[in-house]
């Protein structure tokens, strides 16, 4: 075999090795996004329903919150993207602090993108009331019950805030509707806010000035 042959010869095994290294990571990426949607899946499956008494009950804080930002990033293992979101608290309900960030698998690294379903995502412009655990193990609270435990605020022309109840979604604080009159799909964000003290015993701070409360 001639110099000209073997040269020609590594470079199609080069070629060859590297499509077999980049197949190989898009594949073990792929398993990798199949087990945590397995995963995800059955940890959607397990979560409880819960009744908005137990929400105000198991949750170790609950905070009126706007969002801030948020980044995606791969795990050390670099085997899951996971989303930071920071997000500011207007108003802490139950528990103590100015800012929280939440740490959720899901997200976008470059071309990459891994969406589990059942899990959610926070955007520019959402607020929120928000039910949260306590710390997990890389120290982030997770949302009671996932989407159980955000209630979205919105706000009608006259900038009245509200909120607004996802149906078959968010537990609702209300008593049942009589017969025959329709479930109400808002609440006064005020109101609301009111009823969840009621339920954990804490009173509305004593505030002078400008709110974040509207």
């Amino acid at each position: 075999m001639n110099v000209k042959r073997e040269a020609d010869l590594v470079k199609r095994n080069t070629r060859y090795e590297i499509r077999n290294e980049v197949s190989m990571k898009r594949a073990l990426f792929s398993l990798a996004s199949a087990l945590l949607f397995c995963a995800a899946q059955a940890h959607a499956t397990t979560i409880a329903v819960f009744t908005f008494d137990q929400l105000c009950e198991k949750a170790e804080a609950i905070y009126h919150v706007r969002y801030v930002d948020r980044r995606s990033a791969w795990d050390d293992a670099h085997r899951t993207i996971y989303t930071t979101t920071t997000l500011r608290v207007l108003d802490p309900v139950k528990g103590e602090a100015r800012e929280i960030s939440l740490r959720l698998p899901g997200g976008t690294v470059n071309d990459t993108t891994l969406t589990v379903p059942d899990f959610p995502v926070f955007h520019g412009n959402d607020e929120m009331v928000i039910f949260l655990t306590g710390r997990d193990g890389a120290g982030y609270p997770w949302p009671v019950g996932m989407g159980q435990g955000i209630y979205p605020v919105v706000r009608d022309a006259a900038g009245l805030a509200k909120i607004a109840l996802q149906p078959s979604v968010n537990p609702s604080p209300l008593a049942k509707p009589a017969v025959g009159k329709p479930t109400p799909e808002t609440i006064p964000l005020k109101d609301f806010l009111n009823v969840i003290r009621t339920r954990v015993g804490q009173k509305a701070p004593a505030r002078s000035g400008a709110s974040g409360v509207q």
